[in-house]
């Protein structure tokens, strides 16, 4: 039991890793620079640390560093530390926009730029590996290739169980699936030019045709998902 809770706790703080409800923006100029803004909701976390902290044993409460995290909601703040020195990202900023809502925000001056401030934002955390060009862009074209919803997709698997999880394991997973509720990572794309196609189905182009909106409900394992897509737009 102790170590369901501390394996508990240690999810918890991927949570925190990875964020609960994220909306990312990526404001594109017609050259490939541009601006990035990711914002972190972690309001509906509150419940389930509450949950946690009732689950566990004094010892565990007295002993581990996951429950030092989670009592740090401050430490949101050092997420992408590593990108203030990434040649081409400029004007970087980390806003505390509500009790434990957060966001990041940085201008690029090319997509190489932000393709390596995305690859730095999990660099302090082991459990996630996200590499290569989540986006690639040339006139007209702009592609999001990420398969990993920045790394979240990795922690969601743990969630989701497998064949080698026993009944205990499962249940815990499903108890915390419950106290998720809709995980939600929505991107938000603004085009320098009209669009004039898109190839993910799920993808809703706004009334005056240049920003694509795309929401992934994290929590709905049983269908596939994904936020690659391949827009079009007037030069």
């Amino acid at each position: 039991m102790k170590k369901l809770i501390a394996g508990l706790c240690l999810l918890t703080t991927l949570l925190f890793a990875g964020c609960f409800d994220i909306k990312e923006e990526i404001f594109l100029e017609k050259n490939g620079s541009g601006k990035y803004i990711t914002t972190i909701d972690m309001t509906q976390l509150k419940d389930m640390l509450e949950m946690l902290k009732t689950m566990m044993p004094d010892s565990i409460k007295e002993s581990t560093d996951e429950l030092k995290s989670l009592n740090s909601l401050d430490s949101i703040q050092t997420m992408w530390k590593d990108i203030d020195g990434v040649p081409g990202v400029t004007d970087v900023k980390r806003e505390k926009k509500g009790e434990m809502i957060y966001e990041i925000s940085f201008r690029f001056a090319d997509i190489k730029a932000l393709n390596t401030a995305m690859t730095k934002k999990n660099k302090t955390d082991d459990s996630v590996k996200v590499s290569g060009d989540f986006y690639t862009f040339s006139a007209g074209q702009f592609v999001c290739n990420d398969t990993s919803f920045g790394g979240v997709g990795d922690m969601m698997k743990g969630i989701t169980g497998g064949a080698g999880q026993d009944d205990s394991t499962a249940m815990a997973m499903n108890m915390m699936k419950g106290f998720m509720g809709d995980m939600k990572y929505t991107s938000i794309y603004h085009l320098p030019g009209k669009v004039n196609s898109v190839s993910n189905k799920n993808a809703k182009l706004s009334e005056d045709g240049k920003t694509v909106t795309l929401e992934i409900n994290l929590s709905e394992t049983e269908t596939e998902q994904t936020l690659k897509n391949t827009i079009r737009y007037k030069k």
